[in-house]
């Protein structure tokens, strides 16, 4: 039988090994810290749903959030860089998230006063009629602190109640997924001409409660609901590494109009525009694209949405056009 030979070196090599594989002791090389970077709304009560951005948020995934060390009632991780959350009691103070390698905390304290800056608002509804004997008829409210919950990982996000005159039969939600910023409800059959009203933490009005700047209309069967545009623009900058990029915005900041949008890289030759390349818009309305190694006046399009694609219709943008030499 061949003698046993001694290796400290290899033995020292396999249980350093065998340690990484110890849940715990070692974070995983990828990992990398959370970072906030803003808030909003800053203040609210109980109930609030509060909009974390920041970065991180998915590598690893959150796993806890906290105002001032008391947890919140529910969160849900949206993407890499926002969170939405609901507060619970009466905290205040730094808020905090945590995933397996390390804490963020807010550079500013969230406060607790009713309703501070959580009221809900309802700048645009569409269409701005329907029900009666179109029953059916889908809403959008678009506006800002629209949610009554979060949601959680493996729950929707809520959006607050709605009811439409004379404010007997709250709406049923669409199913559609709804946002801060965005919720779609189905008109009950026995509403009448009047304001809508929503409600999130609260059905006072002033505080959690809101009603529409303009009645809403159960129409003739007739009736034409006007079109309101939004406009939208591009920005483009054809930087020396051969690189395009700029920024899709909306004049009314709803991001529905920035968001996902496709964006057409064209250059002008012989007259006409020339498509050279096609990219589509980041959540935020930013894009970035290399493009062909060629002299000449270059711009950006996005497109118009198509009827009934978008809450707010959209003016086709067109970019200021640039020259690379």
């Amino acid at each position: 039988m061949a003698p046993f030979k001694r290796y400290p070196g290899r033995v020292a090599a396999v249980a350093s090994a065998a340690s990484l594989l110890v849940p715990g002791l070692q974070t995983p090389a990828s990992a990398a810290s959370p970072t906030i970077s803003s808030f909003s709304p800053t203040s609210g009560p109980a109930g609030c749903v509060v909009v974390i951005t920041g970065t991180n948020f998915k590598d690893p995934i959150v796993t806890s959030v906290d105002i001032g060390g008391t947890p919140v009632s529910a969160f849900k991780v949206v993407s890499g860089t926002e969170i939405w959350a609901t507060v619970a009691g009466d905290a205040s103070g730094t808020i905090h998230v945590a995933n397996a390698s390390a804490t963020a905390s807010s550079l500013t304290d969230f406060t607790n006063p009713n309703p501070g800056g959580c009221s809900p608002t309802i700048t645009f509804v569409t269409p701005c009629g329907g029900g009666g004997g179109q029953r059916g008829t889908v809403v959008t409210i678009l506006g800002t602190n629209l949610l009554k919950s979060s949601g959680t990982a493996a729950s929707a996000s809520v959006g607050g109640d709605v009811r439409f005159a004379p404010y007997t039969e709250t709406a049923t939600h669409a199913g559609t997924p709804e946002n801060p910023r965005l919720l779609s409800v189905v008109v009950p059959p026995d509403a009448v001409d009047g304001q809508i009203r929503l409600s999130t933490f609260n059905d006072v009005l002033g505080e959690g409660a809101v009603l529409t700047p303009v009645h809403f209309i159960v129409p003739p069967p007739d009736f034409i609901c006007p079109v309101i545009e939004t406009s939208r623009s591009v920005t483009l900058r054809v930087v020396r590494s051969l690189v395009a990029r700029g920024v899709v915005s909306a004049d009314d900041e709803f991001t529905a109009c920035a968001s996902s949008v496709p964006v057409k890289i064209q250059r002008r030759v012989a007259g006409e525009w020339e498509t050279v390349r096609t990219t589509t818009a980041s959540p935020t309305g930013s894009y970035r694209r290399r493009i062909p190694d060629k002299a000449g006046k270059y711009r950006a399009t996005a497109p118009t949405f198509p009827s009934g694609s978008s809450p707010t219709p959209c003016l086709r943008a067109i970019s200021p056009v640039r020259t690379r030499s």
